[in-house]
């Protein structure tokens, strides 16, 4: 990793949505998409991956909800 990419990711909400995902066996929603060629930061997908948390895309939750969208007249 990139000098400084542990400390950027550890200060913002990522790792704490990720631990509670952790103990509550939560899914955690993304628009980040696995890479784990990436050396620049830590992406969500790939601490996901590492700790067994499952992820998911925005499009992947709205198909589970089977959300539909109308327009109005």
């Amino acid at each position: 990793m990139k000098p400084g990419a542990m400390e950027d990711f550890l200060s913002g909400a990522d790792p704490w949505l990720i631990a509670k995902a952790m103990v509550t066996n939560a899914v955690i929603v993304t628009h980040e998409a696995y890479n784990p060629e990436i050396r620049r930061k830590f992406l969500i997908p790939n601490v996901c991956q590492h700790f067994n948390v499952t992820y998911i895309n925005a499009f992947e939750l709205l198909h589970a909800l089977e959300a539909e969208f109308a327009l109005a007249a």
